[in-house]
């Protein structure tokens, strides 16, 4: 009681001037400004082998060390006709077990660690995970090796993978967004290895030297950045790195260069017909080729977008589709710089099929004022200070992140000083830089788009609002592909 009676007397006395400090209104608090120096690389990186670096960053707050392999392979090095292998791969990877480890034995010895072990590849790199406590790094590190080195590919294990592949190829025509996206690759890349997609033949006729052939030529140490994050000493884990990937043999030669892109879509209004009673909305995609991180606007690009539509509640279309005219729960635009090739722009939206039309129409006016009228020094002041304060979080949120942010950055080619440049160009930014690359970089005369769901109700629009959607380009109907073949009726 006496202690209770003690702290009373004291909150009153400081009471007061508790008072004195705390603003009438959240908008007037102070705050220190943020400072965050991006952390020099240098101090993180080693040479496991002659083109094996690592990012390692000593952790101590927690026993426990993440570490992550990035390799470079992925489904842009399938053999043609083999589309679906790097995922067999991946996931043989991890549930095919090794030369001595059966995938239950294996199962069970990282439950017993309490650690997680995970592969996956994308489109050209991708990423075998581990997280381990520190007191089973050793052994933790000899399963991780022995499964990226020594996979055994049982034909059990293969044949259950194929099995769920085609039920999920079965399914592929089951979501507009799932249509939706495949076609937008289709018409924004063409004939590129992104749009190499799974069918019944190339997932049935993937064998088991399949995949010791693809290991063979692209899992090695020669493919791979590691980066890795906790309690371990540097030059410790280092050795011990060094001495499992020593062993591994001779390198295989260099992967393909990733090749251009030169496709240019058809400037229309693509439209593809999905039946359902329940499919009473709308999905469209608009948009055209965009930029890779190497372009010098990168990051007014990347500002301007925000202003436009990618900066959610604040963004220009959000504002004018979603809360003045409450036509689309979500809207906006993806403008981010493509890393291993370049990305697409786009605008999207999911609207009523009835009000698709004129949602379009609202969203091309909104991109036609950024263009013409540029945006303001409130919208731009708005736009600096978000991704000024989001930076560390973006990249450097965790040690692991950090670690892995300079491992990709190494693998990608992402240009050395990007991360260190990256607030300083944003920072600079001016009203005329944002309405010179949304001219430069805007094009609505290239727009095509894609229009997933009941197009003949899409097609009408909304009368009271007096837009079709003929009204605002040539009208495509594309029928959709064979979701097992993917060919089209009439091909």
């Amino acid at each position: 009681m006496r202690s209770s009676g003690m702290l009373a007397a004291l909150l009153l006395l400081a009471a007061p001037g508790l008072a004195q400090e705390i603003p009438d209104h959240p908008s007037k608090l102070k705050y220190r400004p943020l400072r965050f120096d991006v952390p020099d690389p240098a101090a993180m990186r080693v040479e496991l082998l002659p083109g094996t670096p690592a990012f390692l960053i000593e952790d101590p707050a927690l026993p426990i060390v993440d570490l992550q392999v990035f390799i470079r392979a992925g489904s842009f090095h399938e053999p043609e006709g083999r589309e679906g292998l790097a995922d067999a791969v991946a996931s043989l990877l991890r549930t095919g077990g090794t030369r001595t480890r059966d995938p239950n034995a294996l199962d069970e010895e990282l439950d017993f660690l309490a650690a997680n072990l995970s592969v996956s590849l994308g489109e050209v790199t991708g990423t075998a995970s581990l997280s381990v406590l520190a007191k089973d790094l050793d052994k933790g590190l000899e399963i991780l090796v022995d499964v990226l080195r020594n996979p055994a590919f049982r034909q059990d294990k293969l044949d259950t993978f194929k099995a769920q592949a085609l039920d999920a190829l079965r399914s592929r025509n089951d979501s507009t967004g799932a249509i939706e996206a495949r076609e937008s690759n289709l018409l924004f890349y063409g004939r590129f290895p992104v749009n190499r997609l799974e069918t019944k033949a190339s997932v049935e006729s993937i064998t088991r030297e399949d995949l010791v052939a693809f290991h063979r030529a692209h899992l090695h140490p020669s493919r791979f950045v590691v980066a890795a994050a906790g309690a371990f000493k540097k030059a410790e884990l280092a050795e011990k790195m060094r001495a499992a990937f020593r062993e591994w043999g001779e390198p295989p030669p260099a992967p393909a260069a990733v090749p251009k892109v030169t496709h240019e879509a058809r400037p229309a209004i693509h439209c593809f017909h999905k039946e359902g009673a329940n499919i009473n909305q709308g999905r469209v995609t608009i948009g055209h080729l965009g930029i890779d991180i190497h372009h010098p606007d990168v990051q007014a690009i990347r500002v301007m977008s925000y202003i436009l539509g990618a900066g959610g509640f604040s963004s220009r279309l959000v504002q004018k589709v979603r809360t003045e005219e409450g036509l689309a729960y979500d809207v906006g635009t993806s403008f981010q710089p493509g890393i291993a090739y370049p990305s697409v722009f786009k605008i999207q939206f999911q609207s009523k099929s009835e009000s698709c039309a004129y949602a379009a129409k609202l969203c091309l006016e909104e991109l036609a004022k950024v263009r013409e009228g540029g945006v303001t020094e409130k919208e731009l002041k708005d736009a600096v200070q978000f991704y000024l304060d989001a930076f560390p979080g973006l990249f450097f949120a965790t040690k692991l992140q950090t670690a892995a942010t300079f491992a990709q950055a190494e693998m990608m080619g992402i240009p050395k000083d990007y991360y260190h440049t990256y607030r300083e160009k944003i920072a600079r930014l001016t009203t005329a830089d944002l309405r010179r690359v949304a001219q430069e970089h805007l094009k609505p005369e290239k727009f095509a788009w894609v229009v997933v769901g009941n197009v003949p109700a899409i097609k009408a629009g909304d009368p009271k609002k007096g837009v079709a959607l003929a009204d605002l380009g040539t009208v495509v109907d594309v029928p959709l592909a064979d979701p097992l073949t993917l060919e089209r009726p009439g091909q």
